[in-house]
């Protein structure tokens, strides 16, 4: 394991968007890759784990932010002319099918 993994790692919290299984696997249902996990299992994104039985998610930490124009967001009419805040967390697969990214 990584140093910055190890770092992840203890910034993280117990998740919801799971389904248990059998004994302590799990599916995590963040995204569409719908991961099976077994105990210490990571996923796709390489940031939500199954800790004996408990899904574990990134908390607490930024990976990057910017201050976009608000006409490059999906929500562009709301205050033309205006700024957006955009930020992001490490653990994107880059496949989901609705990210504007």
């Amino acid at each position: 394991m990584t140093p910055l993994q190890n770092t992840l790692d203890t910034q993280t919290r117990p998740g919801k968007l799971f389904k248990s299984l059998d004994d302590d696997n799990l599916l995590c249902t963040v995204c569409g890759d719908l991961c099976k996990l077994r105990p210490s299992q990571r996923g796709v994104c390489k940031v939500r784990f199954n800790s004996d039985g408990t899904l574990l998610v990134p908390w607490q930490y930024v990976a990057g932010f910017q201050n976009d124009p608000i006409e490059k967001k999906p929500f562009f009419h709301a205050l033309p002319g205006s700024r957006a805040l955009s930020f992001g967390m490490l653990g994107c697969d880059f496949r989901c099918a609705y990210c504007q990214n």
